[in-house]
């Protein structure tokens, strides 16, 4: 057929048909589908014509987390915030399993302009791997957990080994002199990287500290003297609950630590202090790679954000 100009008339659904092969159904879909979208306009008993406006087709984006959590909902808001209303973003959960991981991927390879993939819980094997490497190394952004074997290849902003931990919980001594035991706070919905209680594990040890992992928090587990370190939103509020019930002064009878920050932490309990990974910038940098058709490797520093809740 060649290249059309603006105002130039489109071979008849027939003639398109005959012409390339297909179905008189297909051509005729095809057609109703660029007339949506602006592309060509339709005059009666005369044919369909490439539209004199211009058009412009919205941006189609998949992002695949494997739970919609705190930090993931943080990540992708601040993602959507950016890019602004001229893209289309469909957020798929894979549910942490690489089956569903690899299905999805395979069901949704070509639908999408860019994909932003958050592979949590998901083994760097041949399989995983070859379902990324099937997607344009300019099309594929990786997030928060980046592969070894595609840290050269494709976008990564992840953020500094969460191991880490010891060494910001260090610059903050001074804030932990006043405590006697350390919970980590975990829920089941959570993701959360192994590292994470063994950097806490050993802070705690380098300060002569008790440390416990509690699945959850219950009214009971809220001690005099203690601080609780919660992933979940819905844990630091039932913390600060339960405090309050206790009369228990929040960064005086017991410290809370928050994970990732908001305006309402800051508001809080006279404010939460937080552990960060930075999510929002995680998820701005991103955003901007593609309005820019940029590709980079970028690492975040783990941040502390000192208030009064410690």
């Amino acid at each position: 057929m060649g290249e059309l100009k603006p105002g130039e008339r489109l071979p008849s659904i027939n003639e398109a048909s005959e012409e390339c092969y297909l179905s008189r159904d297909t051509v005729e879909r095809a057609y109703t589908e660029l007339h949506k979208m602006g592309v060509i306009t339709s005059i009666f008993r005369k044919g369909y014509f490439i539209s004199e406006s211009t058009f412009q087709t919205k941006t189609k984006i998949l992002f695949l987390v494997g739970k919609i959590t705190d930090s993931t909902k943080s990540i992708f808001d601040a993602f959507c915030d950016t890019l602004g209303k001229n893209v289309s973003v469909d957020i798929f959960t894979y549910q942490y399993k690489a089956q569903q991981f690899q299905e999805i991927m395979s069901q949704q390879l070509g639908n999408y302009h860019y994909y932003v993939v958050m592979p949590h819980l998901i083994e760097e094997d041949d399989e995983n791997l070859k379902c990324l490497k099937k997607i344009p190394s300019d099309r594929l952004i990786i997030l928060d957990h980046s592969f070894s074997n595609l840290s050269l290849t494709f976008a990564s902003i992840v953020s500094k080994p969460i191991s880490q931990i010891k060494k910001v919980f260090n610059t903050q001594l001074n804030l932990f002199n006043k405590y006697h035991s350390f919970n980590l706070v975990l829920t089941e919905e959570d993701y959360f990287d192994a590292d994470l209680i063994n950097g806490c594990s050993k802070f705690c040890e380098s300060i002569s500290m008790n440390f416990q992992v509690l699945d959850g928090l219950d009214e009971d587990e809220i001690r005099l003297g203690e601080i609780y370190f919660t992933l979940a939103d819905c844990d630091l509020a039932k913390a600060i609950h339960y405090a309050d019930k206790n009369g228990f002064e929040v960064g005086k009878d017991i410290g809370l630590i928050g994970y990732n920050d908001s305006c309402f932490k800051e508001l809080l309990a006279g404010g939460i202090s937080v552990i960060s990974n930075q999510p929002n910038q995680m998820g701005k940098i991103a955003a901007e790679m593609i309005r820019e058709n940029s590709k980079q490797n970028i690492e975040l520093e783990l941040q502390f954000i000192q208030r009064n809740s410690l």
